[in-house]
């Protein structure tokens, strides 16, 4: 595991978003793409403002961004993983950007089959993903991989079924963000400290934890977040 502490919400923003540049900037200088993964929730949120507000220095064409979860609605919709990057950065892409939303207007199972499709043949062609950037829930949750869920499938992309407590969604397997070259994960905030002692704890059994068990993850944190590293009071 590797953590990156920046002081605030802001300055981890900017800080990864200067990192993603250099990458892809690099990327291009090699005549490779950058693949990678967008995440959810409200965390995301501001590396997407700070990287709409860079657009213009973001060599688009070594690019292909795909997305870890979304829920099953279309992409206009208030609750998108699309729209969320949408709005803010991506809207800014030139023409012929290679973007891969995930079709959630198409209801879960659909978009979820659709989406693995891409996946697939992506990962026949050599183009697995580079990097996958994850945010953690409350009960430990990325993705949509929520507690309880069946973690062990050949699939790169499933269903998730809806509760009285939230939407059907599509998400990444945990076989794909394992098979991802690089998982980010991004936390701020002191509400996400339980989540990330509970799931960083000996014997976790959440589903960042089980990720962590099969590979290593990037934590890029703020210092409210970084808090979970030190020992409970």
């Amino acid at each position: 595991m590797i953590f990156t502490v920046a002081d605030d919400a802001d300055r981890l923003a900017q800080a990864l978003a200067d990192r993603l540049i250099v990458e892809a900037q690099a990327a291009w200088a090699h005549a490779r793409p950058l693949r990678i993964a967008l995440s959810g929730g409200s965390t995301p949120r501001r590396l997407y403002e700070e990287l709409g507000r860079r657009a213009t220095t973001l060599p688009w064409q070594a690019l292909e961004i795909f997305f870890s979860d979304e829920r099953a609605v279309g992409p206009q919709d208030s609750a998108s993983n699309y729209r969320l990057a949408y709005l803010p950065w991506l809207s800014q892409a030139p023409p012929g950007a290679l973007i891969h939303r995930i079709p959630g207007e198409l209801g879960a199972q659909a978009a979820a089959c659709a989406y693995e499709d891409i996946l697939q043949r992506a990962a026949g062609a050599g183009r697995d993903l580079d990097i996958v950037f994850l945010g953690v829930g409350a009960d430990g949750h990325i993705a949509s991989l929520f507690p309880g869920a069946p973690l062990i499938t050949t699939r790169l992309a499933q269903a998730v079924e809806a509760t009285p407590e939230r939407q059907a969604r599509i998400t990444l397997t945990l076989p794909a963000l394992v098979a991802a070259r690089r998982r980010i994960l991004l936390a701020e905030g002191t509400h996400k400290v339980d989540a990330l002692r509970a799931s960083l704890a000996p014997h976790a059994e959440t589903p960042l934890a089980r990720l962590l068990a099969q590979a290593p993850v990037e934590f890029w944190l703020d210092r409210a977040a970084a808090q979970a590293l030190c020992p409970p009071p």
